[in-house]
């Protein structure tokens, strides 16, 4: 049935520009903060740290659930993304690239400036984030309006989103309302750690399809991998756990499997996981088996972890549509 709005997926959270950074392992030592993690700063320290690293940043559109929304829309589906963003110079390059990408923005505009994300970039592919939240973290439930989820299938939302106050859950409820499917992706283990309670309730509550990592489900569940998937699994519809080259375990209902991962060199590993959502739910809305879904996720995940950054150059998609027709091994 084809849906009487513009849009079929919607997707919630930071409209956030990443400054792409490559450092070196022994500068990444003197960085506050975990590696491998996320972190808040203010402006000030963003740019001391981009300042003091002799490198130059590359600037792309980021941001975790435009991440997937602009994955999903280069599948196909018709795409729309919400969030809170500035009235500077990088929120006109946000909006025009967004409708560049035939994504519908529906963005709340504010004073504050546009978020930005710093994306460490080590030799072996490892990323750490360091965040300026700026106008993003602005945006409250009040914000939105329940129109924007009539007639849609699925609603994406990061779990940065939980450092909105009531954004989340007001979201979450909107479409359960409209009738349509709610995906949760955990966004990084701090977040898991510090909203374990709400999370865990918001799971229950609303979720259908929950994203997680290793280090983020282990921080949600106290599990490992294979039984953290099947808790997860038993609070939503489904649940998955991302392991990188290890593949991931996927529950839904009484099936639990593990599907591999494809062997891959990697450049970059930003927005690997988001990529993954993207293939993964853009299967899962045609019906796919979980394995299928699984496969196609798998394969978008490959494709990022070989560039720079969270954007798949276009001359790449060819070969990516290629590779999502083929049998599972």
């Amino acid at each position: 049935m084809m849906s009487k709005s513009r849009y079929d997926v919607l997707g919630i959270g930071g409209p956030i520009i990443d400054q792409i950074l490559p450092v070196s392992h022994e500068y990444m030592e003197s960085i506050p903060g975990e590696i491998g993690g996320m972190m808040p700063v203010n402006y000030e320290t963003l740019i001391s740290i981009i300042q003091e690293s002799g490198s130059k940043p590359i600037p792309v559109l980021g941001g975790s659930a435009r991440n997937m929304i602009n994955g999903m829309a280069r599948l196909g589906e018709r795409c729309a993304f919400c969030g809170k963003i500035g009235s500077d110079e990088l929120s006109h390059f946000y909006t025009s690239s967004l409708k560049a990408k035939s994504i519908i923005p529906l963005l709340i505009h504010s004073s504050t400036p546009t978020a930005q994300v710093l994306a460490l970039v080590t030799p072996d592919g490892q990323r750490t984030f360091r965040t300026f939240l700026g106008a993003s973290m602005e945006m409250r439930g009040e914000d939105l309006d329940p129109a924007i989820f009539e007639h849609v299938r699925l609603v994406h939302i990061e779990g940065y989103a939980l450092y909105n106050g009531d954004l989340v859950e007001r979201a979450m409820s909107y479409a359960q309302k409209a009738g349509a499917k709610v995906s949760f992706d955990l966004a990084s283990f701090e977040i898991a750690r510090s909203f374990r309670e709400t999370i865990l309730s918001l799971l229950d509550q609303y979720v259908d399809i929950v994203f997680a990592n290793e280090l983020e489900s282990k921080a949600l569940t106290g599990f490992d991998e294979e039984e953290a998937a099947g808790y997860l699994g038993g609070l939503c519809e489904v649940g998955i756990v991302l392991m990188g080259p290890q593949g991931c375990w996927v529950r839904k209902g009484r099936t639990k499997v593990h599907c591999p991962a494809y062997p891959v060199q990697p450049l970059d590993t930003t927005g690997a996981g988001d990529l993954f959502a993207s293939g993964f739910l853009h299967a899962y809305l045609q019906g796919f088996s979980i394995e299928e879904c699984a496969h196609y996720g798998a394969i978008a995940g490959r494709a990022v972890v070989q560039v720079m950054g969270a954007e798949i150059p276009h001359e790449h998609w060819e070969d990516i549509y290629r590779q999502l027709k083929k049998q599972l091994p």
